[in-house]
Formats: C-alpha cells, structure tokens, sequence
C-alpha cells in the first residue's frame, strides 16, 4: 500500500485543556478517550509561545521565537534622549490606537523608549487568526505545513459559538492533513478561570465538539488526533517585580527588562546594576531566578544572553504586575470588544495563566491519537515529537533537522521521504 492510501489525519488543538479539569460529568467525551486511548504526555517549555516549537519540530534557539532579544547597541547604559522624556502613558495610548488599526504592530504597551531595545521574535494567535502566511516554516525550518504543502490546512477560531458550524464540515478528507487550532478556551480561562459555572459550560461547549469531530473521523475513516499543549493555573496573587527595579535605585538607563506574566527577562548595562538587580529579584517572594545559561536545561540553548541575562519565573499561580501587556485604555478596549476577555474590563489581573517552569501541573500538554492500528512508543514525549509524529502520521517521513521522535508506530503503511 502506497503513502497517499494512508487515512488522513486532523488535528484537533485546545491549548489551555489542562488534564485537572476533565472529568465523567462535565466533559464526558474527554473522560471516554482519555480511558480507552492511551494518553501521551507532553513536557512542555517555560514560555507562552509554543507553537513554533509545535510545528516546526526544533528548540527555541533554533526557530528564534523566543518573544525579544537585546538590540547589541542597547547593552551599555545610554543617556535618555528627548523624545524619551514624554509620559510613558502618553505614548502607550498612542501605541495602543495605532494596534487598534493595525494587528501587525506588536507589543503597544511598552513605552517607545524601551520598545526600541527589542528584537522581537513573537507569533502570537492574531496573526495566525489573520492569516496562516506565516506557518510555513521559522528561521528557515520547514513546519509541518511548509513540508505538506497543499496536503494540509490550518485553521484557527477563538470564538465557541462557531464550534457547531465547524463540526458539521469537518474533516475535509481531501487533505493528508488539517490542523485546527481552538483558541476559544485558551482565552476564555485567562479571564475567567476564576468563575466556575461559566468554566463548566467552556468545558462543556469543548466537550460537545470534540465529541462530535471525533465521530465525524470515525465515520469516514480519518485518524483523529486530540492535542494539548498546556493547562491553566488559577492565579492567586501577583508580584510587583517591575516596581521593585523601579525603587531598587538603579536608574533605569543602566538595565533593560520584558515582563511577560510568568516570566520577566532582565539585562544588566553596568556592573552596579549587575551586582544589585538579581539580588532585588532573588529576594522576591514566589520567584526563581535563573541565568541565560541555566535555561539550557529548558532547551533554550542560546549561544549568548541577547534573549535573557537573567530570567525570573513566577511560581504557578502567580503572575508578574504590571506587566509589558498592561496598559490601562488598551486593557479597558479589549475588554469590552472581545466577550473572551470581558474579565479584564473590571480587573486587569489575569485570572489564569500558564508559562511556569515546567515542572507544575498548569505545563503539562498530552496527545491522544484514536486509532486501534497505532502502537504508542512510550508515554512520556517532548514538545519536538509532536511534528514528527504528526508527519508520520500523515505518510512522511520528518526531515533530519526534526530532532524528535515519531511516537507511533504500527500501521502497516509506508512512508513517503520528500526531496
């Protein structure tokens, strides 16, 4: 039997169904699979962007996206110019209209005076809810669409009320692959985690598509492939880390940071700051603080710090506040534009997060693949296995820069090795 014979494969992505939260009486679709089909879990990384990684089937030091890096004219303490002299919320309001009108301009809550310092290296959900131009590959590395071609297709919603119209018309068994991306509970949990009847009626509306999907495969024959990524930690508290640099004495000329909600990455530009700073943040409660090299146990292995001197992590179920995502108008808009996010209108601080270190429940993705053929090769993977295995899947062999394993094995079908 030829590779185009193989049955094809749709992926069903939730990033934020987090394990803790599936059970026989609110979501018992996902309590049925998750008994009768062996459940791969996923290690995941200490970060938010883990889609690259997901698709691309290589490490952050290789597809870069990695949200910012230090520009190299940044690393020494510079006197502030006179356009940094104007209100930082100011210019954040005029950054944040401009994002209103433009989705591509990225990151309008950090003041233009520390914006400039960055590189960004960031893919959030509005682009690949824009367009899915971008997927195709990272820093030259083919994902998993890139290789496919024609034969796969991306799709994305963050909306649950377009759950039932997409159930009646998927899977396309035209395609080797399709790949739908269901943001919708991702983002409804940051803002909502917090309120229990509406997380039963997410997870329920959750429950309810994936059961339907899974018995659309079921009838035409098509491998279905439920994937995770990451839960959701409920978050119980925050931490000031940016007011504390603010008030540690050392000017702000003298280091740069990017405060993300779990992670803040901090650079020195003196010695006086490089002697202070990591001190300041080691004595912050619920905080780890790491070095650029000690992230290389996280498979971050960048040759040098442009990406993060210093990083320090919250602990799960705390966030960083303010952070570099904050910005009081931009806050009170998307509030009251996005019903996900309506949360946030009332109270700015996230009610669940995710991107700790990998070692908390919150960071556990699993996969489970429904089909009786497959024999899994273990039931503990990496987050690079998922695109091999999804090549493997679909009938081709992963590329030799795909350092990661394929996790089933036992179809009987051969595999197509592309030029």
């Amino acid at each position: 039997m030829n590779a185009t014979a193989r049955p094809p494969v749709i992926v069903c992505y939730v990033p934020g169904l987090d394990a803790r939260r599936v059970d026989r009486e609110v979501t018992p679709c996902l309590a049925a699979l998750r008994e009768q089909h062996p459940v791969l879990g996923i290690r995941t990384l200490p970060c938010t962007e883990l889609v690259p990684t997901l698709l691309s089937g290589t490490w952050p030091h290789q597809h870069k996206v990695w949200q910012v890096s230090l520009r190299p004219e940044f690393r020494n303490a510079r006197p502030p110019r006179l356009r940094d002299r104007l209100p930082d919320s100011l210019v954040t309001t005029a950054q944040c209209v401009q994002h209103f009108f433009d989705r591509t301009y990225d990151l309008a809550a950090i003041p233009a005076r520390r914006r400039r310092r960055f590189n960004q290296h960031r893919f959030k959900y509005t682009r690949r809810a824009a367009s899915d131009d971008g997927l195709a590959e990272f820093s030259g590395f083919p994902t998993i669409f890139g290789l496919l071609g024609d034969r796969s297709r991306y799709m994305f919603t963050k909306d649950f009320d377009s759950l039932p119209e997409l159930a009646c018309t998927l899977p396309d068994t035209t395609r080797q692959l399709e790949f739908l991306e269901m943001y919708a509970l991702d983002l409804m949990q940051h803002w909502h985690l917090d309120d229990t009847q509406r997380m039963a009626e997410a997870l329920s509306c959750t429950d309810r598509f994936v059961s339907d999907l899974h018995a659309n495969c079921q009838r035409r024959g098509q491998r279905f492939v439920l994937l995770v990524d990451h839960g959701q930690e409920l978050v119980v508290g925050t931490i000031p880390l940016v007011q504390v640099l603010r008030r540690s004495g050392i000017p702000d000329t003298e280091y740069s940071y990017f405060a993300e909600l779990s992670a803040v990455r901090l650079w020195c530009h003196s010695e006086r700051a490089r002697r202070a700073l990591p001190d300041v943040v080691r004595a912050l409660p619920h905080t780890t603080l790491l070095t650029w090299r000690e992230m290389h146990q996280y498979h971050a292995c960048f040759d040098d710090d442009s990406f993060g001197e210093y990083y320090a992590f919250a602990d799960a179920g705390w966030i960083f506040f303010p952070h570099d995502f904050y910005q009081p108008i931009g806050n009170a808009v998307l509030g009251l534009m996005d019903q996900h996010q309506r949360g946030r209108a009332l109270n700015p601080v996230h009610r669940g997060n995710h991107g700790y270190l990998p070692h908390y429940p919150s960071e556990r993705g699993w996969m489970i693949v429904t089909n009786a053929t497959l024999a899994a090769n273990c039931t503990e993977a990496e987050l690079i296995d998922v695109a091999p295995t999804l090549l493997s899947l679909a009938g081709v062999a992963p590329p030799d820069y795909m350092k990661g394993t394929a996790l089933y094995a036992g179809d009987g079908h051969r595999t197509e090795r592309l030029a």
